[in-house]
């Protein structure tokens, strides 16, 4: 990989953030890896503690959530500031099969793709052939 990259993990599931973490260092060893078991808090870093500098930001982001969904997230989201946007390519990562929250996830501007859980190796490839 050319072209240094960040991710952010936002999901409740703690287990769920230490796979997704394992799997992305497995492919992208130098990346920065920031996770978060709460939406609010992973709000706070782009509101407080990232900065725009040019270097792309993968966010993986669950849907069912007990405090906000990934939908809520989205909304509150969509408020920052606009070179923060520009920088973050979002994929909603989820358990969930049905083809509403697929479409929904589709339907949002911000969002580029939907994944599965649970996260893989290939799937972190794939992300990343865009940056090679």
């Amino acid at each position: 990989m050319k072209r240094p990259i960040r991710f952010v993990v936002i999901d409740d599931d703690r287990i769920n953030n230490m796979l997704c973490k394992i799997v992305i260092e497995k492919v992208a060893s130098k990346c920065e890896i920031k996770t978060f078991e709460s939406p609010e808090e992973g709000l706070e870093y782009f509101q407080k503690g990232y900065t725009a500098n040019g270097v792309p930001t993968v966010l993986f982001l669950d849907i069912n959530m007990p405090t906000w969904s990934g939908w809520e997230y989205l909304y509150y989201f969509d408020s920052l500031d606009k070179d923060i946007k520009d920088q973050v390519i979002i994929f909603m990562l989820s358990s969930s099969v049905d083809p509403s929250d697929k479409q929904r996830a589709f339907d949002n501007r911000n969002v580029t793709g939907y994944l599965e859980k649970p996260i893989t190796t290939e799937k972190i490839e794939t992300i990343l052939e865009g940056w090679d």
